[in-house]
Order: C-alpha cells, then sequence, then structure tokens
C-alpha cells in the first residue's frame, strides 16, 4: 500500500520539478520598457573614399539597469546590399543575435564600411541604420558616410568674445569644379577678401550651414549655362531632392559689395540670398543673372536697405516669401520670374504674399524708422503664384516710395492704375509646364508671350537659356519654345 503511494507521489514531483525548472527566471529584464544607452545617436564617416576606400566606426552600447537584458537582435537596415559591414561584441554579420548584456555593463560596437573608390556614380551621401531589437521594443543608431571624393569646410576658428567657432577665410579663395564643397556650421569671408566659385562647381551645405561675408568682401560666381554652379543641402537622396530647409543661407552681411552671381542653382535652403543694406552708393551691392532660387523655407531672396540688379532670375515655391525688400533701397529686375506655388506634405500653409515692398522699421526702443525705398523697378516679369493676392506695400504712411510694374503679368487685388502700373495683365494664369515641380516654361497659350517691351529686351536680349527674345519679348525669365520639340 504504502509502496503504491510513493510510486504515485514520485512522477508528480518530477513532474511539478520539470515545470518549476522550465518556467525558472533566466535572469534576463524582459521589462519592455527597458532602453539601451548609446555613446552616440549616429555615426559619421567623413573619410574621403576615393583616396582611401574605407573606414571604421565604434561606439558603445549600455544596459544601465540592475539586471542583464538580451538583445534579441542587431541588424542593418539596409541588409545584404548595405554598404556598411557591422561586428557586435565579436561577432560579424548583417543581423547578429541573442546578445547577452550584463547589468551595468557596456560593449563595443564596430561599424566599417567599403566604397569603391572608383565607383563615380555613388550619390554624395550614403545613409543607413543599425536596428537594436530587445523586448519587443526597438531603436537604432544613424549610420551616414560620404560616397564620393569631396573637399570639407570645417571650422577653424573661435571668436574671442563669442566663442562662436566658424571656418574663416583670411585670403582670397577661389573653389572649382574638381570635387564637391560640404560646409559644416559657419563659412566666412572675411573682410576685404574675395570668394570666387568658378563654373561647375558644387557646394554643399550640412544641415544649419551658411556662408557668410563680412564688410568689403565679395562673393563671385562664374557659371555657364552649360555648366552652372549649384549650392544647396548634403543629402542627396532622391527623397531630399526638393525639401526646402535643409541649410541656412548665404548671407551679403552689411557693408560686403560688388557680388555677381551668374549661372547658379540655389536650392532647399531657409532663405536663398540675404542682402544686408548697402555696400557701394554708386554700385548694387548684388548684380545676379541667368540664376535660379527655389525650394526656400523662407524667403528666396531678402534684400534690406539694399542695392540689387537681376536679369532672368527665377525665384519659386518659398515658404513665406519668393522676394522681400525690407528696410527700402534700390532694385532694378527684369525679365524675371516670381512663381510662388509652395505646397508641401507636412508644412504649414503658405498664407503671406509672394511680393513685399517695405520702407520702414520699429528699433529696439519702439521708434518708427524710415528708410527711403528710391527704386523698385520690375519690367517684362512674370509675379506670381497660388494665392489670390502676391503682393504687399508695406509702407509708412505719409512716405512716397518709388515702384513701377513695367509690362508685368501680377496676380493681385490692388488697383493698378496710374503711373506705377504703366501696363500690366492682372490675374491672368501665365500657364507654366509644371508649377508645381518648378517647372516655369510657358506653355503655348500662355498670356505672357509677345507681352513684354521691346526697349526692356533690348538691355536682356537672350532668356536665362540663351534663347533669343528681341524679335517677340515674352514676359518673365525664359523665352516660349514648343516643348514637345525637346527629345
Amino acid at each position: 500500500m504504502h509502496k503504491r503511494i510513493l510510486y504515485g507521489i514520485i512522477p508528480a514531483l518530477l513532474l511539478l520539478a520539470s515545470a518549476f525548472y522550465s518556467c525558472r527566471d533566466d535572469g534576463f529584464d524582459t521589462d519592455p520598457a527597458i532602453r539601451l544607452g548609446f555613446s552616440a545617436d549616429s555615426l559619421l564617416f567623413d573619410t574621403v573614399f576615393t583616396s582611401v576606400g574605407s573606414s571604421t566606426r565604434s561606439f558603445l552600447v549600455y544596459n544601465d539597469h540592475n539586471r542583464r537584458v538580451n538583445i534579441s537582435s542587431v541588424e542593418l537596415a539596409g541588409g545584404a546590399g548595405s554598404f556598411f559591414r557591422v561586428n557586435v561584441d565579436g561577432r560579424a554579420g548583417t543581423v547578429v543575435r541573442d546578445v547577452e548584456l550584463g547589468a551595468r555593463d557596456s560593449l563595443f560596437v564596430f561599424v566599417e564600411v567599403t566604397v569603391d573608390p572608383v565607383n563615380q556614380s555613388l550619390p554624395l551621401v550614403i545613409a543607413d541604420s543599425l536596428v537594436f531589437h530587445i523586448n519587443n521594443q526597438v531603436q537604432d543608431v544613424k549610420l551616414v558616410a560620404w560616397g564620393q571624393d569631396a573637399r570639407f569646410i570645417r571650422p577653424n576658428y573661435a571668436d574671442p568674445d563669442s566663442g562662436i567657432q566658424y571656418h574663416l577665410f583670411e585670403e582670397d579663395v577661389t573653389w572649382d569644379a574638381g570635387m564637391p564643397y560640404v560646409v559644416y556650421g559657419l563659412a566666412v569671408v572675411a573682410p576685404d577678401r574675395t570668394l570666387t566659385v568658378e563654373e561647375g562647381t558644387r557646394v554643399h551645405f550640412h544641415n544649419n550651414a551658411s556662408l557668410i561675408f563680412l564688410e568689403r568682401s565679395s562673393l563671385k560666381v562664374r557659371g555657364t549655362a552649360e555648366q552652372p554652379v549649384s549650392f544647396q543641402g548634403d543629402r542627396l537622396e532622391s527623397f531630399y531632392s526638393e525639401v526646402p530647409g535643409q541649410w541656412g543661407r548665404i548671407w551679403l552681411t552689411a557693408t560686403s559689395r560688388d557680388h555677381e552671381i551668374d549661372y547658379a542653382i540655389i536650392k532647399n535652403g531657409t532663405v536663398g540670398l540675404h542682402v544686408d543694406t548697402l555696400g557701394s552708393v554708386t554700385r548694387p551691392t548684388l548684380t545676379i543673372r541667368n540664376s535660379v532660387i527655389r525650394n526656400m523655407s523662407l524667403v528666396g531672396l531678402l534684400a534690406q536697405g539694399s542695392h540689387v540688379r537681376a536679369e532672368n532670375l527665377i525665384i519659386g515655391n518659398c515658404g513665406e516669401h519668393t522676394l522681400l525688400l525690407a528696410l527700402g533701397g534700390r532694385y532694378d529686375f527684369r525679365h524675371c520670374t516670381f512663381a510662388n506655388y509652395y505646397n508641401l506634405p507636412n508644412s504649414p500653409i503658405r498664407r503671406t504674399p509672394s511680393i513685399v515692398l517695405n520702407n520702414y522699421y520699429e528699433d529696439a526702443d519702439g521708434t518708427i524708422r524710415v528708410r527711403e525705398l528710391e527704386q523698385a523697378f520690375f519690367g517684362n516679369s512674370i509675379l506670381y503664384g497660388s494665392l489670390q493676392e502676391e503682393l504687399a506695400f508695406d509702407f509708412h504712411p505719409g512716405t512716397s516710395p518709388s515702384y513701377v510694374f513695367d509690362h508685368c503679368l501680377v496676380r493681385t487685388q490692388h488697383q493698378t492704375t496710374g503711373n506705377p502700373w504703366p501696363y500690366v495683365l492682372v490675374n491672368q494664369n501665365p500657364r507654366f509646364n509644371a508649377s508645381n515641380t518648378g517647372d516655369y516654361r510657358l506653355l503655348e497659350d500662355s498670356p505672357a508671350i509677345g507681352a513684354g517691351s521691346q526697349q526692356i529686351a533690348e538691355g536682356v536680349p537672350l532668356d536665362l537659356l540663351g534663347q533669343p527674345r528681341l524679335q517677340r519679348p515674352d514676359l518673365g525669365a525664359l523665352q516660349y519654345h514648343p516643348i514637345e520639340e525637346e527629345k
């Protein structure tokens, strides 16, 4: 009898033991709120790859908790096709699974990127992510590498008063088309110095980077129709090709002078050109020809009490204004296209007129300061956009600003009779080929065709693409030609 009871108890005890051991705590913290710590949230590989070909960086992963954790996997988001390779605590692979990390412990992760040094078709920026899976949660570390040879402009000077760091050009300098330039932070041209940018040069700005010119310094951009100079952000993946706000601005500060820009493309920044007060009483602070400014998150061309002359200039699709002429000044725009159809997903809807003219400001003491608008001439130009009102005149009462729209197509609710409007087409759709993508060529039924002044056109006989316009001057920077003829 006792044996039968014993024989029945033993199997039960074995089952209980088995259940106990199968449910036993293995020591891992499985709390889904657990987060790993990283010594860096991103790795930047800025080696000149056409010279070196590969580079390795590392970072630490921390477990700041009181129990050990199991990282179920560490994997490259780009998979087997990634340019990167990873080694996690001595284990290599595209995916490394079941990585144990002790309480209050850390481990090294090594990341290597290898780029074919003769693969000139690579994008400027190669990006990937290293993804960590732990307790059904995901964290990642960004990986960014330069895939082409480039010349990097980094801070080399710290202002002794403010502590601000920037790259200071203390001598005249010339940028050429050999390799792209990548600007980090602020690049500053010292007083009395000149930066010359030759045809075909590509200038890329990292996030918030800007190019600044101090007193009596000058910018000379020498692009051509075949090889324009480009200024844009440093993210060249297709997703970023038309995204504004990727960098700061080109700032021509007070008393800088004699800036000349020919055949430039300035895109995807915050403010394209910021021209700040007169650099010379006799010559324009800025002369810009045959150029395009587009996709600025704020303003295409911001001029403050300055002197600007522009010919064959297109400014398109900006978050606030294509053109802001503030604090008076002297301006001359001939055969220009100002077209604002800014409308991006997840961006604020533009509610501000595309073109603004202003002649006063309020100083820190609350005193109104009037600055004379000596001249704002618009000839043979298009000023249009998606709003019912694309012109704003912000003039102090009692002042007499001088402005003229001569042979222009404008979108406005203002009265367009009298001296400032000798000949205008009002609220007539200019019929651009594809305004949403920045293609401002005219379609065959555009009212701008043949509507220009012969006298104004004689001063700008060729359009932005080098096409003659004297036989039949059209409005804007681009003379009409049948688009279907293009192959």
